[in-house]
């Protein structure tokens, strides 16, 4: 008897082939780790401590773990779609909501290892290369700690998902290669500048300054950025924090995600309806 995880499992084992079967995103990682790296040696973080790494590598990780989570997520629906393997997919007992989630679970899976293998040779680094009192676990405020590292690193991975499924939903759009790309990278700077811009316009318009730091919360940026300073950065410099709600930053986080995989099981669930429908009224306004 058949479940609807079984539909879900059929299209992740086929989805982590066709990632395995791409060379570009180890080369993608291979690059990121080359940055990180750098900039953590040149930087000074590396034999200063954790925190110190944590605060070099936040601006560039704002901006390079979406450019990954995007170039993972931008084909991962149209791919299928333009090949015609969607619709030979769907002859399965594989509901839009299976497929979709599938995808998202194996792109995902890949964005753990693709960021997290780079993230932890460069914490590996930091224990190397940092004071002898680094090491020390933190119980109290003001001590450097790898556990403080470890939690960047997962605040990393929910960060990047939520561009992964906004890229994935973005791409169930696209008609061709190319407007996917354009798509992707229309994501890509609305989520990374988009937010912040916001912010300065409110500023520029008196705005308080407590709803600001609300706003902020509400983007993937905002949201990472704070919860990193609550929970990483200022638990060594300012531990009465007050830098973000992590409540409200964490539903943020969770819930573009969600938006972005609910957005695109509708686009393949309804988008061939759709698409017959238009075609239909177009013959009639022909004639």
């Amino acid at each position: 008897m058949s479940t609807p995880f079984d539909g879900v499992w059929l299209v992740f084992r086929r989805e982590l082939v066709t990632v395995r079967r791409t060379p570009g995103y180890a080369v993608l990682a291979l690059g990121l780790l080359v940055v990180l790296g750098g900039l953590v040696a040149v930087g000074g973080g590396g034999a200063t401590g954790f925190v110190p790494a944590v605060v070099d590598l936040l601006l560039p990780t704002e901006v390079l773990v979406p450019l990954l989570a995007v170039v993972l997520g931008y084909r991962a629906l149209f791919a299928d779609a333009a090949s015609g393997e969607l619709a030979v997919i769907r002859t399965y007992p594989v509901s839009a909501a299976a497929y979709v989630l599938g995808v998202l679970l194996a792109r995902t899976v890949a964005l753990v290892a693709l960021v997290g293998g780079p993230f932890a040779l460069v914490g590996a680094y930091v224990w190397l290369t940092a004071a002898p009192d680094t090491g020390i676990f933190a119980t109290h405020a003001g001590v450097d700690s790898p556990v403080l590292f470890v939690r960047f690193v997962a605040l990393v991975v929910p960060f990047g998902a939520a561009y992964l499924s906004l890229s994935a939903a973005v791409s169930t759009i696209a008609t061709s290669r190319r407007s996917a790309v354009a798509l992707g990278v229309l994501a890509l700077l609305a989520g990374v500048l988009g937010g912040d811009l916001a912010v300065l316009r409110s500023l520029s318009a008196g705005a308080p300054a407590g709803g600001i730091a609300e706003s902020i919360a509400f983007t993937p940026n905002g949201a990472f950025r704070g919860l990193v300073f609550e929970h990483v950065i200022g638990v060594a410099f300012a531990p009465e924090g007050g830098f973000v709600d992590t409540g409200l930053a964490a539903a943020s986080l969770v819930g573009w995600s969600v938006l972005g995989a609910v957005a695109a099981v509708a686009a393949v669930a309804f988008g061939p309806r759709v698409d017959v429908a238009a075609e239909r009224l177009r013959e009639r306004l022909r004639r």
